[in-house]
């Protein structure tokens, strides 16, 4: 294996989600001694998020004052969206980032966030243009779309 920045490099890239996320896992250690959170888009796998862990969950609202910090990371799946529903997959990753961030301006939970997020996406590729037109706050708020079941994210600890 090759090192850089002391992480060893895989020598092969991973075959599974499961062996993507324990890499992405990996990589992010060195990472959050500098960054607060570490938001990792996997395109139909959905995302993974790394952090502070927050009663079963990543903190996202940032802090000021420096502590020790236990890690963990929540891998939420992406949204279905069929192949005839999907028209464009430009702008996708730069939806999800806009509404989780709107959603982390607004104070709201982590699932709330990320729910933001996935429903961007969804909407940003069944839309014709990178960024879809009809994008709003209230489109993405998962207290006012249409009923979703959303999946439970799987919580994994960060070494």
């Amino acid at each position: 294996m090759v090192a850089k920045d002391g992480v060893d490099l895989l020598p092969v890239l991973p075959r599974s989600l499961d062996e993507t996320l324990m890499v992405a896992v990996a990589l992010s250690r060195p990472l959050l001694e500098n960054l607060h959170c570490l938001v990792v888009t996997l395109g139909p796998d959905g995302v993974l998020l790394c952090g502070e862990h927050n009663a079963g969950s990543v903190n996202l609202q940032p802090r000021k004052q420096k502590i020790k910090r236990q890690l963990c990371a929540l891998h939420y799946p992406a949204l279905t969206v069929t192949p005839e529903e999907a028209m464009n997959v430009s702008g996708a990753g730069d939806s999800f980032a806009g509404a989780l961030m709107a959603g982390i301006l607004h104070g709201r939970d982590t699932d709330c966030c990320v729910r933001m997020g996935l429903l961007a996406a969804r909407m940003s590729l069944a839309s014709p243009h990178p960024i879809s037109p009809i994008l709003t706050l209230d489109s993405v708020d998962p207290n006012k779309v249409q009923a979703q079941k959303w999946p439970t994210p799987r919580f994994i600890w960060v070494d």
